[in-house]
């Protein structure tokens, strides 16, 4: 278990950490690795034992797993907080939900670790929290988030469990989310969870897709209009931003919202200042804007078709959900939660797992909207017994959207550059491998560059490599 060092961090003065985890090789690896920065680390393989601990010693930083022998971790959390006069505490736990999320932090957690972690991140991580105890910036209490029983975003899969994280981080603040995810993979579900583990979930929440609308209507609907400003319009009508006043609104589909409306929402994200059609004069609202899209929207500012001051307004952050082939997993607990929604007999035992692995073979393109409906039409058909394959509905035939399909592209590309390489026998002494790396890693390197503005750290995060390795595959391109 080893990691390596990150350069450009500022390393913290020496510290006691506390880690709270019943798995050794954890405990382990956390005293190596803080160890290495000079920081001491004990353990304990409970909350009893551990809250004995940070009584006495009173750490700086305590990492605490959600699953332990006796008390777990949720329940002892506030103990830990009380012990240690609110000393950062880390949660982790590899088994996590949205409601595990949202619950560590309501009851004050500085952040949330999902199992399997990249040392690299946990030791960023921990350095911060370390740092804010020295300065005395501990972070203070969470406020009570309404917690939502029958959440229906599910996953046990990492992805998801990242994207929990997620919403349970940003969900109490007011910064704008930017939610991206193929067709049907719920995007709409983690706006509206957001809303609803937030300070303004007794306020309105309004979801929209401009896109629906006929483009003569997008401005009126969204901003509102005056009487006379148009051909119909008989009397002054709030539009959505002015009736969510104080609350929330989706944007769904956001990537094709015209250029000419991309400017009056930047305003509103900028100033909250909007304007009714007709209207001279501004009008001030109160609204927390989030965004989904299916499309590339770094693709579509390069293209001219979004605002590029837009889009960094819109992603302060970006929560992503994979498509449900990605997160096979999860098919199993999706299914099993569709069947206990439609009180299905025997809804823990009626898939079986050759069933389930017929399912996990399938495609889904329309993602977990489909399984769903999939999951519907063979309760229907069954009628109470164990389902089977042949109680679901045909496989639907369909494109994978444009991530797909560019990944579809490059496998072509790649293909027919390996099949002419072979056959023009271009390639001699075992060097295909490197040959295709001459290839195209020079022009990744270059876009990556590009798209960070030339700062190399930030570069070699998104490649998920070592700077010090970025900058030698530069200099051996020529690239310095």
């Amino acid at each position: 278990m080893t990691t390596s060092r990150l350069n450009d961090a500022e390393i913290s003065k020496p510290s006691l950490v506390l880690v709270v985890d019943d798995e050794p090789s954890i405990c382990w690896g956390f005293e190596r690795m803080l160890g290495e920065e000079g920081h001491r680390v004990i353990t304990a393989s409970t909350a009893e034992e551990g809250l004995r601990l940070a009584a006495t010693e009173r750490p700086a930083l305590v990492l605490l797993d959600v699953r332990l022998p006796g008390m777990d971790g949720i329940t002892a959390l506030p103990q830990f907080l009380e012990v240690t006069h609110s000393a950062p505490v880390v949660v982790m736990t590899a088994f996590g939900d949205l409601d595990t999320a949202v619950a560590a932090v309501q009851r004050g957690a500085s952040d949330y670790l999902t199992k399997p972690f990249r040392l690299d991140d946990a030791l960023k991580l921990c350095r911060q929290a370390i740092r804010a105890t020295a300065e005395n910036e501990r972070p203070s209490p969470a406020p009570v988030i309404r917690i939502h029983r029958g959440e229906t975003l599910i996953g046990q899969s990492a992805a998801m469990q990242q994207a929990f994280r997620q919403i349970a981080l940003v969900a109490n603040s007011d910064l704008s989310v930017l939610i991206t995810g193929e067709t049907g993979t719920g995007k709409e579900l983690v706006a509206a969870a957001i809303h609803r583990h937030s300070h303004r979930s007794n306020m309105p929440y309004l979801p929209i897709a401009p896109v629906s609308l006929s483009p003569d209507l997008i401005e009126s609907e969204l901003f509102g209009h005056v009487r006379g400003a148009f051909t119909g319009a008989a009397e002054n009508r709030p539009g959505l931003f002015e009736q969510a006043d104080g609350g929330t609104v989706l944007l769904d589909e956001i990537g094709d919202l015209p250029l000419s409306i991309q400017v009056k929402l930047l305003r509103i994200l900028e100033s909250g200042q909007y304007s009714r059609v007709g209207e001279v004069q501004f009008r001030q609202c109160n609204v927390r804007v989030l965004a989904a899209t299916n499309a590339d929207l770094r693709q579509a500012v390069q293209r001219g078709e979004f605002r590029e001051d837009l889009y960094y307004r819109l992603n302060g952050v970006h929560v992503h959900l994979p498509p449900l082939r990605e997160r096979l997993e999860d098919i199993a607990l999706i299914a099993e939660y569709v069947l206990q929604t439609l009180q299905y007999p025997n809804a823990e035992t009626a898939l079986d797992q050759e069933l389930l692995h017929e399912l996990q073979s399938r495609p889904w393109f329309g993602n977990v909207r489909e399984l769903r409906n999939a999951v519907e039409h063979a309760a229907v058909v069954a009628r109470g017994r164990s389902l089977s394959i042949t109680d679901f509905p045909s496989a639907q035939a369909g494109r994978l959207d444009s991530t797909a399909a560019q990944g579809n592209e490059l496998d072509r590309v790649i293909a027919d550059w390996s099949r002419g390489a072979l056959a023009k026998q271009a390639i001699e002494g075992g060097s295909l491998h490197e040959e295709l790396m001459k290839a195209i890693e020079p022009t990744l390197l270059r876009i990556v560059l590009q798209e960070t503005g030339g700062n190399r750290a930030k570069a070699a995060e998104i490649l998920g490599i070592h700077r010090g390795t970025l900058r030698d595959r530069l200099r051996g391109y020529g690239m310095e």
